[in-house]
């Protein structure tokens, strides 16, 4: 049992490969920290960031403080004193308060650092606003996927071992797309919980590890792609999509909440829970959702979309508070609304972002929905506000791993408080 469990260990911990490297501070010939380990400070308090500089020599560097990386509060340069210095800020509101610092070396590109102190994090409010029609109009569009047959095409897979069976699949979407991925089942299987996992951002194929080490310890699990492309095709396939047709994927038709690339996605989580559910080894109970940034906003999303989901991990969640921006705050990955002349954002486009926040999918989770988050407070493409937006209107049991000094990226402790969760929520206890 101890073995399964370390090969399970490790082909979990390999999808963090597909955001960041592991959370560890970065190699650099400048440093930025708080006075405060935690970096938590109740508004009104003063946070000091503490700079370091490699070289001892080093005469000055550059720093900026501001919301997020949102509204800018203060800037100038610090003289260096043996290679060290230090800046001091506070916010009047619940927030973080980001200190960048830039160091250029004679005759060498410049190096940046930062560090984030979190004010009263736990009462972040969002900036989305809740459209009238939010839940009849998923409402409506979950019933035209309803209509659409399930059509599931399943293909033997070389990953399949005397533990587990692994299948290549695929199921019938909206507008005529599919859903592609891996479905994994343990041999002998009876009553099995199930767990999704939805995928991080980018153009890649999925592998068959995203499902083999779950199923391993007893779930049926699948994992999808956010694209109706194929998997296991040659590098050079995604790399010509990556750099063409789905360049701007994240984005595109974003003037209409009809014609958004997301809508495709977001049923496609609900076909997949369809699948799952309808699956004659499913326990009836226990149906988790995992993923992280791009698929940690979708784990919420799917939530708060699908009442089926008992349970949700979500890891530097993107696709959250895409308004912040006309609040002198950070909106989160994609940066889905662009600024007018105006310097607003897009009244438009905002519109059609309310019914792709999710912190309003957030909204509609139950209280018997647990969640575990993961943050970075200096995570600057899902920037730790958002997330914050996302997680405080959560009605449920929940925890949060906070990691001061993570950008976009997976914390060791993140990692093991949602492997212990999903065993715990699946009935295994762990």
């Amino acid at each position: 049992m101890k073995k399964r469990f370390v090969v399970f260990f490790l082909l979990v911990c390999a999808l963090s490969c597909a955001i960041a490297q592991a959370a560890k501070p970065k190699t650099s010939a400048v440093r930025v920290v708080t006075d405060r380990a935690d970096a938590i400070y109740k508004v009104g308090e003063k946070a000091t960031f503490e700079i370091a500089a490699k070289d001892p020599a080093a005469a000055e560097v550059a720093y900026s403080l501001s919301l997020d990386g949102g509204e800018q509060y203060d800037k100038g340069t610090l003289t260096l004193q043996d290679g060290k210095a230090s800046v001091a800020g506070t916010l009047k509101k619940p927030g973080i308060l980001r200190c960048t610092v830039v160091y250029t070396a004679a005759g060498k590109k410049r190096d940046v650092a930062y560090a984030g102190a979190a004010y009263d994090p736990f009462e972040i409010e969002p900036t989305a606003a809740m459209p009238k029609d939010f839940d009849r109009f998923w409402k409506k569009q979950k019933a035209l996927l309803a209509k659409v047959k399930m059509d599931a095409k399943l293909e033997p897979s070389s990953a399949s071992n005397d533990q587990v069976e692994i299948y290549k699949i695929t199921l019938a979407n909206v507008n005529g797309s599919r859903v592609h991925g891996y479905f994994g089942r343990p041999k002998q299987a009876k009553r099995c919980p199930a767990i999704l996992t939805v995928p991080a951002a980018g153009v890649y194929s999925i592998t068959p590890g995203w499902v083999s080490g779950w199923a391993a310890k007893g779930f049926i699990a699948m994992g999808i792609s956010a694209h109706d492309i194929p998997n296991d095709q040659p590098k050079e396939f995604y790399d010509k999509l990556k750099a063409g047709d789905l360049k701007t994927y994240s984005r595109d038709g974003r003037d209409d909440r009809k014609t958004y690339y997301f809508y495709r996605v977001f049923l496609g989580v609900v076909r997949a829970v369809d699948y799952l559910t309808s699956r004659p080894e499913w326990d009836g109970t226990h149906m988790i959702i995992n993923g992280s940034s791009q698929g940690g906003g979708l784990s919420i999303i799917g939530a708060g979309l699908d009442d089926r989901i008992t349970a949700l991990a979500a890891n530097v969640p993107a696709l959250c508070d895409h308004s912040g921006a006309n609040y002198g705050r950070p909106s989160g990955w994609p940066r889905l609304v662009p600024k007018g002349p105006d310097g607003k954002l897009d009244p438009k486009i905002l519109k059609v972002s309310e019914y792709y926040d999710a912190v309003n999918f957030a909204r509609r989770i139950g209280k018997k929905v647990p969640a575990v988050f993961g943050v970075g407070l200096i995570d600057r493409t899902c920037p730790a506000m958002t997330v914050f937006s996302a997680y405080n209107v959560l009605k449920g049991k929940k925890q949060i791993d906070i990691a001061p000094l993570m950008g976009h990226a997976h914390n060791k402790t993140y990692m093991e408080l949602k492997n212990r969760f999903i065993l715990q929520r699946a009935g295994f206890g762990g």
